[in-house]
């Protein structure tokens, strides 16, 4: 019974996730599990107070501690599977992620239910699991093997209109939410099947109605009455839908390009202020020196002669220098220079502005050109642009993941950077932000705090095929613009591409491995929500606290050994 309640769990979460879940499902598929644990939570206190009464051995029956771990688990791993095994399509090591992660969660949730045994009520238990869950989400979004593609408040992207207060909490609110709500609904279950009196009944039945009610109520009238205030920018999104696999190193680099300008020309006119591609257009690998030198870019920055106040923002590889007392920086490489003397560098999944008027801050001293501006991806996929612990060991490089460009730990930026766009009538600051970033809601929000106004994200989404994979990272992306309340323009290489309203709308979007070429007029803001201001307040908050509750487990467990 209690595997069966397991399996339902992992079930109904797999069934409710984007894109086409069927999300209120989310709101009791911890029930069963949450059942699980709260038996076995009160089958230990039976034990506990019969031998605190002298009575012989335990009660019969009484799961141990590891019962519940085992249950987590199988409900998170069913969940993982279900939810992600796209992976498998770009690498058979997806079976480690699943293990890996559905061990993490299972993890919390014992660590939950060992440290609140001695807890008087059920309902600061509920907290303490809110508590520890949090906490786990903010540390997943920040260590070497992040990986949060599936947060808890991730489920509702396909449902923009219930999440308009995002824009206070980030997805944090949304994990906070469908645990509290499932926790509601665990008690109301538990006064129906015991008879409890009536009025209790219809108590835990107005909480749980009232807990999704009034968020969703309050979120549907901040849906219909946001407005955007900016002012109009024309911006161009083309799909150029070459095969990572095959087409990408069978095609030479340059006229990967000219196929992206020929797209974005069916829909360019004077008055166009941005033309955005996908991550990895410019297949070459180019020395960040040497970036003039590069057939690609020079393509690009001729085709920029018929339409001068065109930004082309292009994904790129790029390979920049190290000064030899760098050289322990993390991803750092080495190689012979012709003279057989070691060059220290860093590779990077790079976005490339060319204008002829982009900010030059954003480009190291020795690179600096007129028409450039760089930006390095820095929230790394895990196994494949970055080894966790590669820096204490470094034979785990080996075993890095190619999925196509520059394979190993790549160099990152120190901090978010923002391109600006200068006209003679204005300067427009903007944003791009690289693949698997678009899915840490805390890290997007630095690029607002640093002045951006529009949002792009530049993906390859191919690797995983017409699955569920590409589709849920597109949905994602919704919840950054609500988060941040910035217009979004997204280009996929094979899709999907999209412009995204600030409430979360998508206003265009491209069917998946088509070419195709999209056209809207964003708009500007200046304006920061507080998450935007303040990030993660939930989750960051939540990691201390459960230190804390943590530490004090222990501690009343040796005092009261002692």
């Amino acid at each position: 019974m209690f595997w069966a309640a397991a399996v339902a769990t992992g079930l109904m979460l797999s069934a409710a996730w984007p894109a086409r879940g069927f999300t209120p499902l989310v709101f009791v598929a911890w029930v069963p599990l949450l059942w699980a644990e709260d038996y076995a939570y009160r089958r230990r206190k039976e034990a506990a107070a019969s031998k605190a009464a002298g009575n012989a051995g335990d009660v019969a029956g009484k799961p141990r501690p590891y019962h519940v771990f085992l249950y987590a688990l199988v409900a998170f791993l069913v969940w993982n599977v279900l939810t992600t095994y796209w992976i498998w399509n770009s690498t058979p090591a997806a079976a480690l992620a699943w293990v890996a992660n559905a061990l993490l969660m299972a993890a919390v949730f014992w660590l939950y239910h060992v440290t609140t045994r001695r807890l008087p009520s059920h309902s600061a238990r509920g907290g303490v699991l809110i508590v520890y869950w949090l906490a786990f989400e903010y540390i997943h979004h920040i260590w070497d093997i992040s990986w949060p593609w599936l947060t808890l408040g991730n489920v509702f992207a396909t449902q923009p209109a219930w999440v308009q207060w995002y824009e206070y909490t980030g997805t944090s609110g949304g994990s906070l939410w469908v645990l509290l709500v499932n926790m509601l609904f665990l008690a109301w279950c538990k006064a129906t099947v015991a008879a409890a009196p009536k009025r209790e009944r219809t108590i835990k039945a107005a909480a749980v109605c009232l807990a999704i009610l009034l968020p969703v109520g309050g979120s549907i009238w901040r849906y219909t009455h946001y407005r955007s205030a900016g002012h109009r920018v024309e911006t161009v999104v083309v799909q150029p839908n070459i095969d990572p696999y095959g087409e990408q190193y069978d095609i030479p680099p340059v006229d990967a390009v000219k196929r992206m300008l020929f797209l974005g020309e069916y829909a360019l006119s004077p008055q166009t202020r941005f033309l955005v591609t996908p991550e990895s257009m410019i297949q070459e690998y180019v020395w960040e020196h040497k970036l003039a030198n590069s057939p690609s870019v020079t393509a690009i920055q001729g085709f920029l002669d018929e339409y001068p106040g065109l930004s082309v923002v292009a994904g790129i590889s790029t390979y920049s220098r190290l000064a030899p007392e760098d050289s322990a920086t993390r991803g750092a490489r080495r190689r012979p220079d012709i003279f057989g003397a070691p060059v220290h560098y860093l590779a990077h999944n790079t976005v490339m502005v060319i204008d002829t008027a982009s900010g030059r801050e954003a480009l190291p001293p020795y690179a600096q050109r007129p028409a450039f501006a760089l930006r390095h991806k820095s929230k790394l996929t895990p196994a494949v642009e970055i080894m966790p612990l590669v820096d204490k060991i470094g034979f785990l490089e080996k075993w890095a993941i190619d999925l196509g460009g520059i394979v190993g730990t790549l160099g990152t930026d120190a901090a978010p950077k923002v391109f600006r766009s200068v006209r003679p009538d204005d300067t427009v600051c903007y944003a791009d932000v690289i693949c698997y970033e678009s899915i840490f809601g805390d890290y997007v929000t630095g690029f607002c705090r640093k002045g951006a106004e529009l949002l792009f994200i530049s993906t390859n989404d191919g690797w995983w095929g017409d699955t569920p994979g590409h589709r849920q990272h597109a949905e994602y992306a919704r919840l950054r613009a609500i988060e941040n309340r910035r217009d979004i323009a997204r280009s996929a290489n094979t899709g999907i591409s999209a412009f995204i309203s600030p409430r979360g709308d998508v206003l265009q979007r491209t069917a998946y491995w088509e070419p195709a070429v999209i056209k809207h007029n964003m708009k500007t803001n200046r304006e920061l929500t507080f998450y935007s201001r303040y990030g993660d307040m939930l989750g960051r908050m939540s990691a201390p606290v459960s230190l804390l509750l943590l530490l004090g487990s222990l501690v009343l467990r040796i005092v009261k050994r002692g």
